[in-house]
């Protein structure tokens, strides 16, 4: 099975990928052309910008354009107000913002597991064991936990008493896993329950054997998407309660985990999704709701984050395909089209912000309308596509080693930062000082 725990996936994506890019911005042109443009530089807003890089995560200032730190293996909490550094036996605590070093503590493992504010556990990297031994740090001294099976940590509720875990079957050889939460005080694991908050019946935990993408916070709801793809022979809980496959010819799915209610569901995406590569599909959270983005087929569609069902759908041209503004058709049930076929891509991101969604892959940027999918432009990246954010009516994209600076509405070129070694953008905030 992959060993791509959920935090692996928060750090391909970004935990607050969806949050950075509730912001306002400008409206768009409908007529934008597909080559962006080039104004002449203006100031930018004062900010921060977190990346991955060669070197290790790097904080870069958005009004000088220079790298400020560069830490080797961080880990961010999902709000990016602390970082986290685990080395030569000490786990060091960073104020993001500032930089100051808030916490240095002797800690044993190997591996940051999971982190939020407040609390870190580390532990053994990767592997079969039929038990495994933690270490968590936060108020008060480290506590030494030991469970049974093989248990990789995945993310904590935001008082501090449960945290959520993937527990990996058989643990001597995993080829497939399931969500469980672990009671902090009671030293107790036990099962999730349904979004109906009923307890889910033992036997019928749904095991999963796919690979996590990326993941996504609602930081106001304390809830995490998870981007499943490659699902062989999975069965919901729903399926296995209902004693049949609700939704035969899945491939790929988001699992929906609140983390405050302990509730978990998982919302089905259809064909093609799962059948191209995992690095070709994204998500993002927006205020229209939740999108999915299959660059290898061209496919995006939007759930609502109510109720949880697919509202709309639209086609915008697979990977290696020159497609044309306005040629997307995008359709309000859900169901993918005929005759879609998955093409070579590379790593896709999305961004939801000032009415729009913004999809990047290879070197293209597709522009939709965040509610209708209607596609609106196509602009041309000057490097592989790295990452995307929103920030103060901005659109940041990252392209090979520089993260651009554009106008959301036109594409036109406002600025750029070098950042060599890029590999993804991470994250973009605003600053006060």
């Amino acid at each position: 099975m992959a060993s791509c725990t959920r935090r692996r996936a928060l750090a391909l994506g970004g935990a607050l990928a969806g949050a950075a890019a509730l912001l306002p911005g400008c409206s768009s042109d409908p007529g934008a052309g597909r080559r962006a443009g080039t104004r002449p530089a203006r100031p930018p807003r004062p900010g921060r910008l977190y990346a991955d890089t060669a070197t290790g995560l790097a904080v870069a200032d958005l009004a000088t354009g220079t790298v400020r730190a560069t830490y080797p293996g961080a880990v961010p909490e999902a709000r990016w107000g602390r970082l986290y550094q685990l080395a030569d036996g000490r786990l060091r605590t960073w104020e993001a913002g500032s930089g100051r070093l808030a916490g240095d503590v002797a800690a044993a493992g190997e591996q940051i597991k999971a982190v939020s504010a407040g609390l870190v556990v580390t532990g053994p990297p990767p592997g079969p064991r039929d038990g495994t031994t933690l270490t968590l740090t936060g108020e008060g001294r480290p506590r030494t936990l030991r469970l049974d099976g093989n248990i990789e940590p995945e993310a904590f509720s935001p008082d501090g008493t449960t945290m959520y875990v993937l527990d990996l079957l058989p643990p001597n050889a995993p080829d497939r896993y399931r969500v469980r939460a672990y009671d902090l005080a009671r030293r107790r694991m036990g099962p999730l329950q349904t979004r109906d908050k009923r307890a889910v019946p033992a036997g019928q935990e749904e095991e999963m054997r796919g690979r996590g993408r990326q993941a996504v916070l609602d930081p106001g709801q304390d809830v995490l998407y998870t981007l499943y793809t490659h699902q062989d022979s999975h069965l919901h809980t729903r399926d296995l309660a209902a004693g049949e496959d609700l939704s035969p010819g899945a491939h790929a799915f988001v699992h929906v985990l609140h983390l405050g209610r302990r509730w978990a569901y998982c919302l089905d995406l259809p064909a093609p999704f799962g059948l191209g590569p995992a690095a070709a599909h994204t998500l993002a959270l927006g205020l229209a709701g939740l999108y999915v983005f299959d660059a290898s087929s061209g496919r995006v569609v939007m759930a609502s984050t109510q109720d949880l069902t697919i509202s709309r759908s639209a086609l915008l041209g697979r990977a290696g395909s020159p497609g044309q503004a306005g040629a997307g058709q995008a359709r309000a049930d859900g169901q993918a089209g005929q005759g879609e076929e998955a093409g070579q891509a590379g790593e896709a991101f999305a961004v939801s912000g000032g009415g729009q969604l913004y999809l990047a892959e290879g070197r293209r940027l597709l522009v939709c309308d965040d509610r209708t999918l209607a596609l609106r432009a196509i602009w041309d990246l000057p490097g592989p596509a790295r990452g995307l954010a929103f920030l103060g009516g901005e659109l940041l994209a990252g392209a090979g080693e520089q993260v651009l600076r554009l106008d959301p509405a036109t594409g036109a070129r406002l600025g750029a930062l070098i950042l060599p070694g890029l590999r993804t953008l991470r994250h973009a905030e605003g600053a006060t000082g």
